[in-house]
């Protein structure tokens, strides 16, 4: 961690490169806009997005990292306070894209394949972990609810979750199992598979997020 800290900027973080060559060359990712679902999509729309997500990381998330790690979140009066940068970088990602780049026009989303979409968080990590978080679990929490919730769910919480109004946490671990998943016990009871109704037995606890 010091030797990133002392890096002069502008940071590369990141090889373009490297990343045109695994992405196009080893994993042949343009052979998907022959597909129905990607045809809209092709080198351009892809590089449109990656290039925009690597200058963002560049320029914006880099020159923030070591400040938001040395101040990180505070608990003032009850309430938990994320670091002074947080909420432009979050901004930041909303406006990019980044919560619905793979996500069907439907919902707002750009219907990019996964495997460029997770570039954009490939870039961003490199810039600042720390900042990534929050529209990382959003995205994923906004996701579970468009899968599976009513459409009183997705009208209520996905769409604001997608347009970066609110945003979203984890609920995986259980008290006293923290990363050990073979410690988990709780248990789910199809009670009607056809409604979606179960019987939770056991309890979770919110992670990464979920008192802000």
């Amino acid at each position: 961690m010091r030797n990133c800290q002392t890096m002069s900027a502008p940071n590369p973080l990141v090889r373009d490169r490297d990343v045109d060559f695994l992405l196009y060359e080893v994993h042949g990712a343009l052979r998907l806009c022959a597909l129905p679902a990607f045809a809209d999509h092709d080198r351009e729309t892809f590089d449109l997005y990656l290039r925009s997500a690597a200058k963002m990381a560049r320029e914006l998330y880099y020159p923030t990292f070591r400040a938001m790690d040395e101040q990180g979140a505070t608990l003032v009066d009850g309430r938990v306070k994320t670091s002074p940068q947080m909420a432009a970088l979050y901004d930041a990602a909303v406006e990019l894209g980044l919560l619905t780049a793979s996500r069907p026009e439907s919902v707002g989303g750009a219907n990019l394949p996964q495997v460029v979409s997770v570039i954009g968080y490939l870039y961003l990590m490199a810039g600042n972990g720390g900042a990534v978080g929050y529209p990382l679990l959003t995205a994923g929490a906004a996701h579970l609810i468009e899968s599976f919730g009513s459409q009183e769910l997705r009208d209520t919480y996905m769409t604001r979750m997608y347009a970066g109004d609110w945003t979203g946490t984890m609920s995986l671990t259980e008290p006293g199992a923290g990363s050990a998943l073979g410690d988990l016990t709780t248990s789910a009871t199809a009670v009607n598979e056809d409604a979606g109704l179960y019987k939770i037995r056991g309890s979770k606890i919110f992670i990464s997020g979920g008192d802000h």
